[in-house]
């Protein structure tokens, strides 16, 4: 009877330990080999148009250069700066990939890379934006995306705290830019604490069935709270009293 008891106080700890933050994290998918440092660094509200090398396919147009815009976004038909973006992604932009469409600036703090890596068949352009500061300057966002050659495309976030100053325009998402096929969302406002996807990777795949993108993410399960390991230490040390007791006993 008093192992059983024992053994009851241990399960609910491990279950508790297990359901509340115990599982293992899923690792953020990153790509570390930043390349070549861009001049949008020092700049706000900038366009500057970069090779792929390779043709990358999006929503059926074959691109084989993209513009970067220092606010978080790539361009396949056109150059505009402007940030104010929310709904009118769906079809006042051209196509569009846009990791944080935000109001940034590079110039307060932060850089820009870009590099295209990988071999024939399998290669890949990443645009990464390392603590690139918001506007207002109350936030810093580390973040990432990359074209695969083969079509899909990657959103990483290392660190994406937001913006200080939305207004419910910050875009993440891809949008065909004709207001037919699109899928995104507007971004919460800037916290401290990070804003969804922070610490995980969104997934685009190209559906030949919808003519749109798919999306799919992965982030890190939160770490033990202080309640599950209270938990597990009492079923821990309730296991090791009662067993104690059996043995005098």
């Amino acid at each position: 009877m008093e192992k059983r008891k024992a053994s009851t106080i241990l399960s609910a700890g491990l279950l508790a330990f297990c359901l509340v933050g115990g599982a293992s994290a899923s690792p953020l998918l990153w790509e570390s080999d930043y390349g070549t440092w861009s001049d949008l660094s020092e700049e706000d509200d900038e366009t500057e148009s970069y090779s792929l090398g390779f043709d990358f396919t999006f929503y059926g147009a074959s691109y084989s250069s993209v513009y970067v815009n220092s606010n978080g976004v790539l361009q396949f038909d056109d150059d505009d700066d402007e940030y104010e973006v929310g709904d009118d992604i769906e079809g006042d932009y051209g196509r569009v990939v846009a990791p944080f469409w935000a109001d940034l600036n590079p110039d307060e703090g932060g850089d820009i890379y870009y590099n295209t890596l990988g071999t024939v068949g399998n290669r890949r352009f990443v645009v990464t934006w390392d603590d690139v500061m918001d506007y207002e300057e109350e936030f810093d966002n580390t973040f990432q995306v990359i074209l695969f050659e083969n079509g899909s495309i990657q959103f990483g976030y290392e660190s994406l705290l937001g913006s200080g100053d939305d207004d419910g325009e910050d875009v993440i998402g891809v949008s065909q830019g004709d207001g037919t096929n699109y899928n995104y969302f507007i971004a919460d406002d800037g916290d401290n604490n990070g804003i969804y996807p922070n610490g995980g990777n969104l997934f685009y795949n190209w559906n030949s069935t919808s003519l749109n993108y798919d999306v799919s993410d992965t982030h890190a399960h939160p770490v033990p709270t202080p309640g599950a390991l209270f938990l597990l230490g009492g079923g821990l040390v309730g296991l090791l009293f009662r067993s104690r007791r059996v043995m005098r006993g």
